[in-house]
C-alpha cells in the first residue's frame, strides 16, 4: 500500500505550496547542520534563523538531537556474531534436510501411486477385489475306506 505522502519514486508529494516550502526549508536546514550547504544556502538559513522563531526552534531541536545521538550508549549484544551465524546456518541446514525429506517422501508416494495405477491398467492386479490364491491340492485316486467294526490296525490295550 502506497503512502499518501510518497509517490512511486519515493519523492514527497505535497498538498500545498506551504507544505512544499516547509519541506524544502527543513531539507536545507538538515544540509546546513551536516555541513553540506553552499555559501548562498548558509546565508539564507542564517536569515531564517534571525527572523523566524519557529525555524530557529526547529534548528535548536535538530542541533540538540545531532549532539546527543553520539552519546547514546550502544548496547552490548548478549550473543556473539559467530554464535548468531552458527545458528542461522544450522537453521538453513535443518530446512534443507526437511525439504529433502519431503521431496524424497513425495517421490516415494508418487512412485507407489504410479506403480498401483499402472498395474491396474495393465490388468495384473485388481485393487478393489483382492485375489485369493488357492493352492492346487493333488488328490490321490484312492477310495475312501471306513472301518466301523473292524479296525485296519490293531490298537494296543493297556493292562
Amino acid at each position: 500500500m502506497k503512502s499518501d505522502y510518497q509517490n512511486d519514486y519515493w519523492q514527497p508529494q505535497f498538498d500545498s505550496e506551504f507544505m512544499k516550502e516547509q519541506f524544502e526549508r527543513f531539507e536545507l536546514l538538515s544540509a546546513y547542520l551536516d555541513g553540506e550547504a553552499t555559501t548562498e544556502e548558509r546565508y539564507q538559513i542564517q536569515e531564517w534563523l534571525d527572523n523566524d522563531y519557529e525555524f530557529k526552534q526547529t534548528y535548536l531541536k535538530l542541533l540538540r538531537l545531532q549532539q546527543e545521538i553520539p552519546q547514546i550508549p550502544i548496547p552490548i549484544p548478549s550473543i556473539s556474531a559467530d554464535k548468531i551465524s552458527q545458528r542461522v546456518f544450522q537453521q538453513i541446514n535443518q530446512e534443507k534436510r526437511r525439504l529433502r525429506f519431503l521431496f524424497l517422501g513425495g517421490m516415494t508416494v508418487a512412485a507407489i501411486g504410479i506403480a498401483a495405477i499402472s498395474s491396474v491398467f495393465m490388468g495384473n492386479v485388481d485393487l478393489f477385489q483382492p485375489r485369493i490364491q488357492t493352492a492346487a491340492l493333488e488328490v490321490e485316486s484312492e477310495p475312501l475306506m471306513i472301518a466301523l467294526n473292524q479296525p485296519i490296525f490293531d490298537m494296543p490295550v493297556d493292562q
